[in-house]
């Protein structure tokens, strides 16, 4: 049997998982709020609840105080996993069918749709915050209007709405582009080229951007380079954590968009030495970041140095949170592994 080293790559990454406070309660009501979307089969939805998706949630926002803001994220989150388990399975054409039907929706959100329109757009005109500068979010009822009113109740500005309409829609295409490559099994030649469309397809900007909720940071202090290129590490970080630790599970049933098996096809390397290759990518990634983390823009008060101390703070939570729970959630068949010196030494599964 082949055998592989996952590396341990947070080895030395110096921010430890929390968890929210509010999760125990948060993540009960976000689940039935899952349910009640009638999007996934009685045995669909007992394989999402055993992957505890709020557990990333949890540790992704954990010093989110607010149970309401909270309760935005973890549905948030919960919502991306259902669009990934739901949009894996289907060809391109099907996928942009639905993606079409979203971005619909996410851009007409006070439209009433059809009478039998399909629950993928009722998802997004009742589920995703689409507010921007110049409109609200649409309510349909008590029930599937809460969360828009848990949205507002926040009080975002509008400036942070519509970076996470933008964002959302980005990643709705990009979410496109992946089933047309997979539809073709082409694999991306350069490490570079598979970033560019990974870090849309994850949705992992729209995450960040919900760290911004409770905040009122000016744009000329966000858009500060250093804090652009500790956004765009920490993204890179979050996908490539994630590629590291799901590549036995998906390269057994084919999923060719990872970044390990880009970095077999560019370099010519084997899993072990493609494995270790990212692994050393992530390293230099995590001290860059840390790094960064030491040179904050200067802020001209007290309070938005503050903010901006937190979302950073939040964007490092970000990391803690995807890695931790990729190497316990069944997902991905790590949560009973044993670390041994330098890794997790594991059977390569079969192609299925």
């Amino acid at each position: 049997m082949q055998v592989f080293t996952l590396p341990d790559v947070h080895d030395r990454w110096p921010f430890p998982p929390f968890q929210n406070r509010w999760d125990d309660v948060v993540s009960l009501e976000s689940l039935r709020w899952v349910e009640s979307l009638g999007l996934r089969t009685p045995e669909q939805l007992e394989k999402f609840r055993a992957a505890h998706f709020h557990g990333i949630a949890s540790m992704a926002y954990p010093h989110v105080v607010d149970p309401e803001h909270y309760r935005i994220a973890c549905d948030f989150v919960n919502l991306l996993f259902l669009v990934d388990d739901i949009t894996d399975v289907l060809g391109a054409d099907e996928v942009h069918k639905l993606t079409v039907i979203a971005l619909d929706a996410l851009k007409n959100p006070t439209g009433q749709g059809d009478s039998d329109e399909h629950p993928f757009a009722n998802m997004h005109r009742t589920s995703v915050p689409i507010i921007s500068s110049n409109c609200l979010i649409h309510q349909h009822s008590a029930n599937d209007s809460s969360f828009g009113q848990r949205l507002q109740s926040v009080r975002p500005s509008a400036s942070v709405l519509d970076k996470f309409t933008n964002n959302y829609d980005l990643y709705l295409r990009a979410v496109i582009e992946e089933a047309e490559e997979r539809d073709t099994l082409k694999v991306r030649d350069t490490l570079t080229s598979y970033l560019e469309l990974r870090r849309n397809t994850g949705a992992v900007t729209c995450c960040f951007n919900l760290l911004l909720l409770p905040f009122d940071i000016p744009e000329d202090v966000l858009a500060d380079p250093r804090i652009a290129q500790l956004e765009t590490i920490g993204l890179d970080l979050v996908c490539v954590g994630n590629d590291i630790l799901s590549f036995n599970v998906e390269q057994a049933r084919g999923d060719i968009h990872n970044a390990v098996i880009v970095a077999m096809k560019e370099h010519g390397l084997s899993v072990q030495a493609a494995m270790d290759f990212i692994g050393a990518w992530y390293h230099r990634n995590t001290d860059e970041f840390c790094a960064l983390m030491r040179d904050l823009p200067e802020c001209k008060d007290l309070e938005t140095r503050s903010q901006l101390k937190k979302y950073v703070a939040g964007l490092a939570d970000w990391v803690t949170a995807n890695y931790e729970w990729c190497l316990r959630s069944r997902r991905y068949d790590l949560d009973d592994k044993e670390l041994g010196k330098g890794g997790w030494v594991v059977p390569l599964l079969e192609r299925k």
